[in-house]
């Protein structure tokens, strides 16, 4: 089940890895969804994620996304983030839920950018 979700994301993770990568470190972001019964469902309980990557001042838009998600989709979702000639040693990354044009929830953190080595992150919306 897991795999059939990086599957269907690795569209969203090379549009992501496209923040213009220069062997910078990387970043891998894990997105877990969670709601008084458990894990939410997709489509039924979130059909669409926004994520948003902006420096730690927050000036400076790096990214900014929504992507749609189908049936074939399940959380946790894996992206992959890679930093562009902007970005500097610590990003924030922002993710929110949505059915439809309700927000369903959010979470966010400052990641570290280490040159040449990978970081992991989860941030875990919880339904508002």
């Amino acid at each position: 089940m897991r795999s059939s979700a990086r599957r269907g994301w690795a569209g969203l993770a090379l549009g992501l890895l496209l923040l213009v990568g220069c062997g910078r470190g990387a970043v891998f972001l894990t997105i877990e969804a969670i709601g008084p019964e458990g894990a939410l469902r997709i489509p039924d309980d979130v059909d669409r994620v926004g994520v948003r990557v902006v420096g730690v001042a927050e000036t400076e838009v790096l990214l900014e996304k929504e992507y749609a998600l189908t049936q074939e989709h399940r959380f946790p979702l894996t992206l992959g983030l890679e930093p562009g000639p902007t970005t500097g040693e610590r990003i924030r990354v922002e993710v929110r839920a949505f059915k439809g044009e309700q927000a369903v929830g959010a979470a966010a953190a400052v990641v570290p950018i280490t040159p040449r080595q990978e970081s992991t992150v989860t941030l875990r919306i919880v339904k508002e």
